[in-house]
């Protein structure tokens, strides 16, 4: 993702791009990526974006993959101290994941590839363990439609963020309604996060038999009721749910430019006040 970064300075001139990383080199970031504590995660790049003197006037934000997540996240819990203008999530598992990651993007002799593998098996083997469900990063948003009462009950990260649990948390719902802008890109043949339309905060219908139907989000008690602001967004005409053509994380950096950066963030349709930082925080994951 750093090459993105460079291109990214390049198509916006005069912006400050900070990169996220969880740990002190992109090796170590890359194994963060599959084991590791979220939470902690979240508490650990909260406190990085908020020291940068850059940031403090506020700035936009794109998570790719499971950094999606992890980003809004942030918003939420962190929202004293980062000023989000616009976020962007691109395949995003905002609903999570019902089935094992999709290992087969990455090959078996890459440091991504063995990682992968090594999180699919822990997940496969005991996906709501203590261990597996406080150190695997993709069993911390691993929801299974057929056990949604263990979900609810063990993982340790993402009822929380979604707003799940009985005990609201209306911090999260003040802090996404607060954005200017909350955009939602599913990749339209995903075959990594499962549903691809998780991207757009669907997910399946509870019940033992799969395939499990879809319900799209403006369908589920997480918009009627408005647990996280998404209803507010949408009926203010702010959350928009985009596609891109192709598989997950697929694309261009000319169909990023005209379809994100200059569409929704640094175009002449962002929603900006002349106080905000040109900042940028990207996100990236190795999911």
């Amino acid at each position: 993702m750093g090459r993105l970064k460079t291109y990214v300075e390049s198509a916006v001139p005069g912006i400050y791009v900070h990169n996220v990383m969880v740990g002190g080199s992109p090796a170590a970031d890359t194994m963060h990526g599959y084991f590791g504590n979220v939470n902690d995660q979240v508490a650990e790049a909260c406190d990085r974006l908020a020291a940068i003197p850059e940031l403090q006037n506020g700035f936009n934000a794109i998570g790719f993959s499971q950094g999606s997540l992890f980003i809004r996240a942030a918003t939420q819990r962190c929202a004293d101290r980062l000023k989000v203008k616009t976020l962007v999530t691109m395949g995003g598992p905002h609903q999570g994941v019902a089935s094992l990651p999709g290992c087969d993007v990455f090959s078996p002799a890459t440091d991504a590839g063995a990682f992968c593998r090594a999180a699919e098996a822990a997940i496969e083997a005991a996906a709501y363990s203590p261990f597996t469900r406080s150190s695997v990063v993709q069993a911390q948003y691993f929801k299974d439609p057929r056990a949604l009462d263990r979900y609810l009950e063990r993982n340790p990260f993402l009822p929380d963020v979604n707003n799940e649990r009985v005990q609201k948390n209306e911090t999260y719902k003040s802090a996404l309604t607060s954005l200017e802008r909350l955009v939602l890109v599913r990749f339209t043949e995903d075959t990594v996060v499962e549903p691809r339309d998780s991207a757009w905060f669907s997910t399946y219908e509870p019940g033992n038999k799969m395939p499990r139907p879809l319900i799209p989000l403006r369908e589920q008690a997480m918009y009627t009721e408005d647990w996280l602001g998404l209803r507010a967004l949408d009926e203010s005409g702010r959350l928009v749910m985009a596609e891109c053509p192709g598989q997950h994380m697929w694309f261009t950096d000319a169909w990023l430019k005209e379809n994100v950066l200059d569409k929704y963030m640094y175009g002449g349709g962002t929603l900006r006040d002349e106080s905000s930082s040109n900042a940028a925080v990207k996100i990236s994951s190795s999911r």
